[in-house]
């Protein structure tokens, strides 16, 4: 009987090296660029949303959407910016500190969404349910934006 020492591996851990680290590649750029582009298009179609809301007038903005509309703006711009960046320079190290400053600004925002609330449902029929569902939903958000903010910190340090 002659076996092979990866058939009594799992699958899952063939690629791992001899420190137990997964010796994942990375998308390459060309699918990457796709991203980045569809990020920008995105945020810009976003960035005129957010602004026109007021212009609008739905039930459900609260009078107070006008003290979070500025940094609404700020992050949208702040994603815009850093996935033009890493659009036009493929460096890792850029690329992470992009995704970090992203992420901090997106933490900000859902946090500043968080403690003013410009929602309020409570005037439709049998919605009055999200205005306790969506502070649940940000604090999740915030949650996952500070973790990916220290996993890009980590990637930064230690990726090789």
């Amino acid at each position: 009987m002659n076996t092979s020492t990866n058939e009594h591996i799992p699958r899952w851990a063939r690629n791992c090296d001899n420190f137990g680290r997964r010796r994942c590649e990375e998308k390459p750029y060309t699918k990457r660029k796709g991203e980045y582009i569809g990020n920008i298009v995105f945020n810009l179609i976003f960035l005129w949303i957010v602004n026109k809301i007021p212009d609008w007038n739905p039930g459900f903005i609260a009078s107070n959407y006008g003290a979070v509309l500025w940094i609404l703006n700020v992050n949208i711009l702040i994603q815009i910016g850093g996935n033009a960046l890493m659009w036009m320079f493929d460096v890792s190290m850029l690329r992470y500190l992009s995704r970090i400053i992203m992420e901090v600004s997106s933490f900000l925002t859902v946090m500043t969404l968080f403690f003013i609330y410009p929602f309020d449902f409570s005037h439709y029929l049998n919605l009055s349910w999200i205005d306790r569902v969506l502070p649940i939903l940000f604090i999740i958000s915030m949650v996952v934006s500070a973790l990916k903010v220290i996993g890009n910190i980590w990637k930064l340090i230690f990726w090789h």
